[in-house]
């Protein structure tokens, strides 16, 4: 039987959605019973139920799971028994608990939440703090009330950034200053106990007003109706009040104040931006010996002298000069001068970073995965990228123990050459710092920005490990993104296609209309497949045969609130993240016709919007002559080159770019380059190298996966899906050379759309979120 196939049917539900959901309800009263029992008849996951009173004569004319026998008995465990004929599916987990008293058990069941419903009537000083548990947690509030013959509910959803609000706070306020300051999220989850927090002496329902079941059951229903549509992605106003005795209903959306202490002090990204943009898989760290070494205004210089010339010029022979053991092993050799680490003086690092950290199998500090050699230590504040704190245990098939820094061979080298992974060298770390911080200016003068901010390094002292001479550091920054352009954003895009444009795809002849003849590839059967734009961008003919959709009217379609394919195993705040992006998608679709004109449809819109900002980060770096790592060293086969979509990071929310383009520690500058070939400058050969990158990033946008085995497609997908795909691809790179060679932009995205290009973007981020770069 299907309990619940009469609500799978209505309009824009996502059934699943909800039976993912773990609320916690917050007092079993007049409103808490009529919410618990409307969230067990919708069949959520699991519904945790926390009181500390007794059953009273007086609560059973409008706390419906209790009758006049239940008098006397604790009233979470009549509000089990009550249940019994309102659950269908739902765990019902009674917790016998003071909230006041016994505050870090409510901590300890926020924590596996995803709601929280605040029903007790202690006070606004209690509602603040559950507030503030909300926003540190990332979870949505709902509260509601009622008296005489009025109901009032309330729902906030999860704050996506500080200072973005509104929360209960903001709109809820009580005056004593000094309390809520106690209150604020960093310190919310550390009180055993919030006894400090004033009580209300007058409560509206003890007094002449009173209050019944209508309220009551009203109340709890507008409450669990609005945080249902805000589960969904609606947007609603956050308080409602209703009267059932005059029938009016009034809705306002409250607004956010500047000045909320609770917004003002939210972690600077919640837990479902955190999911999104930079990943959930975990991995250990351990605290190593080492050295700390922050990075201050003019701690690097860069001087071309020819002692610094020389130091890089020996990176490219191999480090005999450290003894025998050492005579095949090799370091990055960027092909230009070194640069000068200056004594740091009293300068510190943040506290979080002053004992370097290494990757261990059982380490005591948890942080996030991020590439091979990486991790993302989390704070309240800021996220760290830890660059080169050693490689995962099976990192492109290549298997070692924790911890430590593997050797590897060097391909193309015949004298047995080795190279340690896992760890960036003093020149690279040291390079890396200078050129982001180098890049963030001259990106700043058309508004964009890098991806990883300067903040110093860590120098291992690790004699343990295999050739312990070779001086292993680990970069650290302040990083923006964790998902890459290609490997998360243009996969997930792939997968959104046959969504967003499900007549396109089941028809093969409306596809090749989109081509060119000279693009199709036949056989005696007729068209086979189509030219991937990769190859198109290889051709001296690239411009005839490259085609622009955003010049091409196509209807969209608006995504259903339901699972998509691909989101079944999605967790409960992904979920919910594809819920509301594409409810932000269907109040934009479809586009206006003038909106139509401009850019063709909003998929098209978005692949220009990504390949104009990738050329001008890679004309404003030629412009300032910057390699941004592009060059032949130990392997003649095979050059390094740093210039691929999986060097750009989707930036969250809250950005006003899509893109930030990251790692530089392969980067050099004109002045300070020499030929690897004859160790002396050569400026021909370094403008032939920064063409080259810009011919190596149009062909891996187009789909090339040669280049450092970058991932730009999901294939799983039919050929006239995919030549789709190469549609949208030869938009995006088309604009790419666009900006690349500052042509105007012929395409500028709406204001209008900007939210639902940035729900596209959400969506396909979704979907490939279980994927690594």
């Amino acid at each position: 039987m299907d309990f619940f196939a009469r609500q799978k049917v209505v309009p824009n539900w996502n059934n699943s959605l909800i039976q993912q959901q773990v609320a916690l309800v917050l007092g079993v009263g007049g409103i808490g019973c009529s919410v618990a029992r409307n969230l067990c008849r919708l069949g959520l996951s699991e519904v945790i139920l926390v009181d500390y009173d007794v059953v009273a004569a007086s609560n059973i004319n409008r706390q419906v799971l209790y009758c006049s026998s239940d008098v006397g008995r604790r009233k979470i465990d009549a509000a089990v028994d009550g249940l019994q004929r309102d659950n269908i599916t739902s765990k019902v987990t009674p917790v016998f608990c003071d909230a006041v008293k016994e505050w870090g058990r409510i901590v300890e069941l926020a924590i596996s939440a995803t709601v929280v419903f605040n029903c007790i009537d202690y006070g606004e000083y209690f509602d603040y703090a559950v507030c503030s548990l909300c926003a540190q947690l990332s979870l949505p509030y709902v509260a509601a009330s009622s008296y005489g013959h009025t109901a009032i509910a309330e729902c906030y959803p999860v704050l996506a950034r500080p200072k973005q609000g509104p929360c209960w706070g903001c709109n809820n306020a009580p005056a004593k200053k000094d309390v809520l300051q106690k209150l604020i999220p960093s310190l919310i989850l550390d009180y055993k106990e919030i006894e400090f927090l004033p009580k209300d002496t007058y409560m509206l329902t003890n007094s002449d007003v009173g209050s019944s079941i209508l309220p009551c059951s009203l109340g709890a229903m507008l409450a669990t109706g609005c945080w249902l549509n805000t589960l969904h992605g609606y947007s609603l106003p956050q308080w409602t009040t209703a009267d059932y005795a005059t029938f009016n209903i009034f809705s306002y959306t409250v607004q956010s104040n500047p000045d909320c202490i609770i917004c003002c002090n939210a972690p600077s990204y919640s837990k479902q931006t955190l999911e999104v943009y930079f990943g959930t898989r975990v991995v250990k760290l351990s605290p190593v010996e080492g050295e700390a070494v922050p990075y201050t205004d003019g701690c690097i210089t860069d001087p071309v002298t020819e002692a610094l010339t020389e130091e890089a010029r020996q990176h490219l022979q191999p480090l005999a000069q450290l003894g025998e053991e050492y005579a095949h092993c090799y370091v990055p050799a960027i092909p230009a001068a070194d640069m000068n680490l200056l004594p740091q003086g009293t300068a510190k690092l943040p506290n979080e970073l002053q004992k370097p950290l290494l990757k261990t199998a059982n380490g005591t500090v948890q942080a996030l995965r991020s590439g091979g050699r990486s991790a993302l230590m989390v704070t309240r504040d800021t996220i760290y990228r830890l660059k080169g704190c050693g490689n995962y245990l099976d990192v492109d098939g290549f298997r070692y123990s924790y911890p430590g820094f593997p050797l590897k061979p060097v391909e193309g080298k015949e004298d047995g050459g080795v190279e340690v992974k896992g760890c960036c060298f003093k020149h690279t770390a040291v390079t890396e710092q200078f050129m982001s911080e180098h890049v963030g200016k001259v990106l700043a003068a058309q508004g964009m920005v890098v991806g990883n901010r300067p903040r110093g390094m860590w120098k291992y002292s690790l004699p343990q490990e295999p050739l312990p001479k070779i001086e292993k550091w680990c970069g650290l920054f302040e990083t923006l993104g964790e998902r890459r352009l290609a490997s998360h954003l243009l996969v997930g895009l792939d997968l959104l296609l046959p969504l967003m444009f499900p007549d396109l795809v089941s028809s093969h002849d409306k596809v090749l209309d989109l081509f060119p003849r000279a693009r199709m590839i036949c056989t005696a059967k007729g068209v086979s497949s189509v030219q991937p734009t990769w190859s198109a961008w290889l051709s001296k003919d690239r411009e005839q045969l490259l085609v622009d959709l955003c010049t091409v009217q196509l209807q969209e379609a608006r995504p259903s609130q339901g699972a998509a394919p691909h989101t079944t195993h999605l967790t409960p705040s992904l979920l919910g993240e594809w819920c509301q992006a594409s409810y932000a998608l269907r109040e934009s679709l479809p586009l206006q016709e003038e909106e139509s004109k401009g850019c063709g449809s909003l998929m098209a819109a978005l692949y220009w919007e990504l390949g104009w900002e990738v050329g001008v980060v890679k004309r404003l770096m030629e412009e300032c002559g910057i390699n941004w790592g592009y060059f032949i060293d130990h392997n003649p086969f095979e050059p390094h080159c740093n210039c691929h979509p999986n060097n750009f990071i989707i930036l969250p929310p809250g950005e006003e770019k899509l893109l930030a383009p990251v790692d530089f520690d392969l980067a050099f500058r004109g002045e300070r380059f020499f030929s690897p070939y004859t160790g002396q400058g050569d400026t021909e050969l370094f403008q032939s190298w920064i063409h080259t990158e810009y011919e190596e990033m149009g062909r891996t946008l187009g789909g090339d996966q040669s280049n450092t085995g970058v991932q730009t497609s999901s294939g799983e997908v039919a050929w006239h899906t995919a030549a789709l795909t190469w549609a949208f691809r030869d938009t995006m790179v088309r604009a790419y050379s666009c900006s690349y060679n500052k042509g105007a932009n012929l395409h500028p995205l709406p204001d209008r759309l900007k939210v639902a290009m940035r729900a596209l973007v959400t969506m396909a981020l979704v979907l490939t979120a279980n994927h690594t770069s």
